[in-house]
């Protein structure tokens, strides 16, 4: 699945391998911080300016022309005076329109006028979050009680029951996972995915070379641990002991898990294609009782995949008595980080202060504002129904649906007219874009919540293990071994994102993102067309890049391209990798990695010209509004914290690169704002890349 803003996967196996992978990263997602002042210099950043850091504009007294920072130029007042609201580590224009649907989504959660089973269930959640008095009263009883299930287990036999148990499922922790996916050669059915272990450093190859990031993460992590534990009635020592063991199994595993940017590349997808039988997981996991495991959890699969063979025989090589304790510490450490922010107010409060320590911020976020982000996380299926009903006029979607159809117009004429295409592979190319799903603003068919009831009996700790079975049966038990219901969204539409999904071989244009300045109904077209406009093109893009190249008009994974235009196509894209390498983006001069970026990039290029495209046809088109829309949904500022980590982990450029380095390509821009040679924005035209 592609995403215009933060999804780290292209397809069902590398979906749920990342979603394992950044574990140690989902802080990023649900928490976002205030910067405490930092005034380091910044000294080596070319060609230009890093302006998405917080103050660096100010500090630097940074006032280009347009000529020479595009992004800059425009974006000037914005990022002189924008600032980061407690408990905040970005502040952009996603991030505003978000501002604007939690304010909604908390009238959602606190008007007791809103009727109906959905909104009873979103305000009881809301108020159980809030309630201190009651979770304190709770305290870390839960926690312990799981704790010593887990010390307890003295061999590998028991060991192996622990793993078995609805105890385990529901409240602890495994070394392994297993999660409702598709066949990538089958979309049509749902399957198991067989996932790795998950790393509290979030990237294998932080364990071969730790960095700045790795280490950050590190501190906190074994911070919570130490704090817990000692929560817990353990000792310093013992806890030390623990971190230890925990980190030496870690280490152990991570030398055979694909790196982050291993699971990105285009060679994963059929790397991390492994279909096998239970008979046979049994063969390949002859220690670790994989297979035993799944079947005790009734979910035993017609069709499983196994996205990391190495992994799996690693895993096997050390699950043994001689390792016992390394693999219960691995547990232990495990399942206190993830009862941290659902136990007491102390231990919330720890977490917070940690992760302030951790992206260098001052402020925590408003607990009101965490409540919200918590219901709409863990109900959105509710929380999405109530606020498209209330806030997503019909208007707005049947407009956005117009620009859709426009764009895949588009799309036609330019895969017909793509000279260095071989008649066999645009033909599939029209093929597949013929087939797309195209899906905008909601669905008509919702995940049922009617049987979930939250009961006045329920403490806060009790409604969200409910709320985990719930899920699980309906999300997981349900689905398993059927055929996939295309006209069920499963994703979450009130946040500021779309997507592309190779498995559906759709674009999701979603309620959450058709607002701010990506959309309204007073701006002109040229303002539509460079805000949401170039996200749906930017979408479809997807369809026909180096991931989406290798799924076919129904989702399933297949070759479509001949080895000649596929060649073609990556020599491309290497000439665009090797020009954003050169792009120094940090204090330490240290390169962008075009290899991480480039696939989302080739989007936004192909979101910009196909928005182009459709400008051609149309009488007077104002270039200036245009660009300057584009430019004006990339504004954001973030703290160096967050910036280190986007560089090292993120297949997104900064938003700054994704302006300038992409209206640079284009003949409209320079014709627009009279760029010319010795201008900072001047790419000569031998060295522009053009993909599509």
């Amino acid at each position: 699945m592609h995403c215009i803003l933060t999804v780290y996967s292209i397809s069902a196996a590398v979906l749920y391998t990342l979603m394992n992978k950044i574990r140690a990263l989902s802080i990023l997602i649900f928490m976002l911080f205030t910067l405490k002042a930092d005034a380091k210099e910044i000294k080596a950043m070319t060609p230009w300016l890093n302006t998405n850091i917080y103050g660096i504009v100010s500090e630097r007294n940074y006032s280009p022309d347009i000529k020479s920072d595009y992004y800059a130029n425009v974006n000037h007042e914005w990022l002189l005076t924008a600032k980061l609201k407690p408990g905040r580590t970005r502040n952009g224009a996603f991030d505003e329109l978000q501002d604007v649907i939690n304010d909604r989504l908390k009238i959602i959660m606190t008007d007791t006028g809103i009727e109906g089973h959905d909104a009873e269930i979103v305000r009881k959640l809301y108020s159980l979050w809030l309630d201190w008095d009651s979770r304190n009263s709770e305290g870390l009883a839960d926690l312990r009680e799981q704790a010593d299930k887990v010390m307890n287990i003295k061999t590998i036999d028991e060991l192996n029951q622990y793993f078995m148990s609805e105890d385990c499922l529901y409240h602890g922790t495994m070394i392994a996972g297993f999660v409702i996916g598709r066949d990538n050669k089958d979309s049509e059915s749902h399957n198991l995915e067989l996932i790795s272990t998950g790393l509290s450093l979030g990237d294998s190859a932080e364990y071969k070379k730790r960095t700045s990031n790795g280490e950050r993460t590190k501190k906190m992590h074994d911070a919570e641990v130490r704090y817990m534990l000692r929560r817990l009635g353990y000792t310093e020592e013992f806890a030390q002991e623990i971190l230890t063991r925990s980190f030496r199994f870690e280490e152990k595993i991570a030398a055979h898990e694909m790196t982050l940017q291993e699971v990105y590349s285009p060679e994963a997808i059929e790397k991390m294609y492994n279909p096998l039988t239970m008979d046979e997981l049994r063969e390949k996991s002859p220690f670790f009782p994989f297979a035993d495991i799944i079947a005790a959890h009734n979910a035993v699969s017609d069709f499983m995949n196994l996205n990391e063979p190495d992994w799996l025989k690693a895993l096997n090589g050390i699950y043994n008595s001689e390792n016992l304790e390394d693999i219960k510490a691995y547990m232990l450490s495990s399942l206190v980080t993830g009862y941290v922010t659902i136990t007491d107010e102390p231990a919330f409060r720890e977490h917070q202060r940690l992760a302030r320590e951790r992206f260098g911020i001052s402020e925590s976020k408003p607990d009101d504002e965490l409540a919200v982000d918590f219901v709409h996380g863990n109900l959105s299926v509710p929380v999405s129904k109530i606020y498209v009903s209330k806030y997503v006029p019909e208007s707005a979607k049947k407009e956005v649906e117009e620009i859709i159809r426009q764009t895949v117009k588009y799309y036609r004429s330019m895969l017909e007219k793509e000279d260095w295409l071989s008649e066999a592979t645009r033909k599939k190319a029209i093929e597949k874009l013929d087939s797309m799903r195209l899906n905008c603003a909601y669905p008509d068919k919702w995940v049922d919540f009617s049987e979930f009831e939250i009961t006045e009996d329920m403490n806060f700790y009790d409604a969200v293990k409910a709320l985990e079975k719930y899920k699980f049966r309906k999300y997981f038990q349900e689905r398993l071994n059927t055929k996939v219901d295309h006209d069920l969204w499963i994703n979450d539409v009130v946040v500021v994102n779309a997507y592309y999904q190779p498995l559906e071989n759709s674009i999701n244009i979603i309620a959450g993102i058709i607002g701010g300045d990506f959309y309204n109904s007073e701006m002109s077209h040229e303002e539509k067309l460079g805000g949401i406009g170039m996200v749906i093109g930017h979408e479809i893009s997807h369809a026909f890049d180096t991931n989406g190249a290798q799924f076919g008009k129904t989702g399933n994974l297949e070759s479509w391209w001949t080895d000649e235009d596929y060649a073609h196509f990556k020599k491309r894209s290497d000439k665009l990798i090797k020009y954003l390498d050169t792009f120094k983006v940090d204090d330490s001069g240290d390169n962008c990695n075009g290899s991480l970026i480039h696939t989302e990039t080739i989007a936004d290029m192909a979101g910009i010209k196909s928005m182009l495209g459709i400008a051609e046809g149309i009488e007077g088109f104002n270039y200036d509004k245009f660009f300057r829309s584009y430019a004006r949904i990339w504004k954001i500022i973030q703290t160096r914290e967050l910036v280190d980590m986007r560089i090292k982990t993120d297949v997104h450029a900064l938003p700054y690169i994704r302006v300038n380095a992409i209206v640079q390509q284009f003949k409209e821009f320079y014709d627009t704002y009279g760029i010319k040679k010795g201008d900072n924005m001047f790419l000569a035209p031998d060295e522009r890349v053009s993909v599509w």
